[in-house]
């Protein structure tokens, strides 16, 4: 056998992503197109995401900046947590906003938590790199990480699954 070895394994075989693998995808309908992805994991953390139908991404929009400072005296970057339990995270519920996505064409969008919880982290590399919202919106470019309560059910009811969201995108 002159065969080298790896040709001698079949690599026909997707893998799933590590979203796919260990996160639970759902979707968030919010009006004017302003939809989140929030990524569920067994350990009740959560990762905000902007999803693939966001106006952003149908009108090709070039992201100016991504603001973390969402009210006169709130800013979410100055959200400090420490120990197991993330003591002094900022409490968010699923209306809470989490940043302001200005773009170049003056439009401004508006995202929200969409998760009830406690402010892990903001995604401070958005400040400097906006453009990973759209270039690495499955990895690098989520926007925050939430912790949801431990010994809580997660409520799932103002969302939809990956499945169901694909049908009434592709309508």
């Amino acid at each position: 056998m002159n065969i080298p070895i790896e040709k001698s394994i079949p690599l026909s075989v997707t893998y799933p992503s590590v979203v796919e693998r260990y996160f639970t995808q759902r979707y968030i309908r919010r009006e004017g197109d302003n939809d989140t992805r929030i990524l569920y994991h067994s350990n009740k953390i959560c990762l905000v995401t902007l999803a693939k139908s966001h106006a952003i991404f149908k009108n090709g929009a070039v992201i100016k900046k991504v603001n973390f400072k969402v009210g006169e005296k709130l800013d979410r970057t100055n959200n400090k947590v420490s120990g197991k339990k993330k003591h002094g995270g900022q409490r968010v519920d699923e209306h809470s906003i989490l940043c302001l996505v200005e773009c170049e064409d003056d439009s401004v969008y508006t995202i929200r938590s969409g998760v009830k919880g406690k402010l892990v982290e903001v995604n401070e590399h958005l400040i400097e790199n906006p453009n990973l919202l759209m270039t690495k919106s499955e990895t690098d470019g989520y926007i925050a990480v939430v912790l949801q309560k431990l010994g809580v059910e997660c409520d799932m009811s103002n969302s939809v699954s990956k499945e169901e969201y694909d049908k009434v995108v592709d309508e």
